[in-house]
């Protein structure tokens, strides 16, 4: 079978079940506050149940709030923004690994090996989780300024600094620091130092802070905005040395593991280019592991998420490809890759097709509980949600009353409440992992 038809059929696997599988993870909370963002029209201070949220830009809630102009809202709303950005990003691998090597098969290689990392095709390629966005917009940031400091064209600066400025509004500071650290990997690759202190070039990165300035000075409160979106990015810091210590051994395995089954893959390849003496370490690879190793330094020392670095897959994709491309010209690596990379693609298809659904129905859904909250009450009522940490119920609850649920209502018939301490009336309680959701009446009817 094909690269380009392992490509189209790994994408395929991503759709059966997606407009249907719970929320999961953080996406409710994206959804929650697109959801309130669409029906009240504020979209520059972004609100969490009628509170205002501060912990993330806006701007992924943006792109949800108007793709629910294409698609109803649902859970294929919030995760067609994920898609979409997906398929860009293949498109931007594919036409990057085709401008370094020339080489069609490698090109399509290099996109099929970021869609099949198992944390794009398993979880962060479609989840509506900001990881997969922002990724395509660091990785479009870090090839402008490839560009800009080889062909030194100006033009290709301000699109680098405007892509920063995008990304700060998806995520905050992070997208300052990749910026930051591509752009000094590129001056240290090329011995550029006099260009760190140049006028020209010190105006171009300030366009990256425009687009944000523009959004943040139109907050509530815009100095404690920035000052959480500092405390979100700088928190993960781990603490002590042996937590530290701890983090830098383990990490690195934690990356591997979410990268397999290409990580493995990778790897074999390595050693058997190694061992034929078949090894070669090209400029373009050698400029591409240099950004990606000062771009991962920061996530190496700190407490840092795997899924941080997602941002980093594509220049490992390519990198990784030029192995395993050289490699299949061996009959026997190149039948395990496919026969590897097929199964992982069936594998899957059987995850969106069987583990959805089951997981949909369980007595722990959180989707299954709001459908049983949506049929006992009177969806015309006041309803508080004072479960944060369960939003996905409420989320569901919001959907169907057709408007957004606020934390506290003075005239509320019905709570949605996770605290033990909340009185009230018990029609309904729910036992999910370590704790009770329970649905309150708060007075009586009438």
């Amino acid at each position: 079978m094909g690269l380009l038809s392992l490509l189209l059929l790994a994408f395929m696997s991503l759709l059966p079940n997606i407009n249907t599988y719970q929320f999961r993870n953080e996406e409710s909370l994206r959804v929650t506050i697109a959801y309130e963002m669409s029906k009240s029209s504020q979209y520059l201070q972004p609100y969490l149940l009628g509170e205002p949220y501060y912990n993330k830009p806006p701007l992924f809630n943006w792109l949800i709030a108007l793709y629910s102009n294409f698609i109803p809202w649902s859970e294929l709303t919030a995760r067609a923004v994920s898609l979409t950005f997906l398929a860009l990003t293949l498109l931007v691998i594919f036409i990057f690994s085709y401008h370094l090597f020339k080489n069609l098969s490698l090109s399509l290689l290099s996109a099929l090996s970021f869609l099949t990392f198992g944390n794009v095709l398993f979880f962060y390629g479609y989840l509506a989780e900001i990881d997969m966005t922002f990724a395509f917009f660091t990785f479009c940031m870090m090839l402008s300024l490839h560009v800009w400091l080889r062909q030194d064209k100006l033009l290709w600066g301000v699109c680098a600094s405007f892509l920063a400025g995008i990304g700060a509004l998806l995520k905050g500071f992070p997208a300052y620091a990749f910026y930051a650290l591509t752009f000094l990997s590129l001056v240290i690759y090329q011995i550029r130092w006099n260009i760190l202190t140049s006028r020209k070039v010190l105006l171009v990165h300030s366009i990256s802070l425009i687009l944000p300035a523009l959004w943040l000075v139109n907050t509530c409160d815009p100095l404690l905005y920035l000052k959480t979106l500092f405390d979100e990015s700088f928190s993960r810091v781990s603490s002590g040395d042996f937590s530290r210590t701890k983090h830098m051994l383990t990490f690195p395995f934690f990356n591997l593991k979410d990268m397999l089954p290409n990580s493995l893959l990778f790897l074999v390849a390595l050693y058997m280019l190694i061992r034929q003496r078949k090894f070669e370490f090209p400029q373009d690879i050698r400029l591409l592991s240099l950004v990606f190793f000062v771009n991962y330094l920061p996530y190496l020392f700190s407490n840092s998420a795997g899924r941080y670095v997602m941002p980093l897959y594509p220049l490992l994709a390519v990198i990784f490809s030029f192995y395993m491309h050289k490699s299949t010209e061996n009959a026997g690596f190149r039948k395990l890759f496919y026969t590897t990379i097929l199964l992982t693609i069936l594998l899957r298809f059987a995850y969106g097709f069987v583990y959805f659904e089951y997981f949909n129905q369980r007595e722990s859904s959180r989707k299954l509980i709001a459908e049983k909250i949506i049929k006992s009450i009177d969806l015309s009522s006041a309803i508080e949600c004072q479960c944060r940490q369960e939003l996905s119920v409420c989320l569901y609850v919001s959907l169907a009353k057709g408007e957004p649920l606020k934390q506290k209502l003075p005239n509320a018939l019905y709570s949605i409440s996770c605290e033990e301490e909340k009185t009230g009336e018990v029609l309904m309680r729910f036992h999910v992992d370590s704790y009770q959701i329970k649905l309150l009446r708060l007075k009586p009817n009438g």
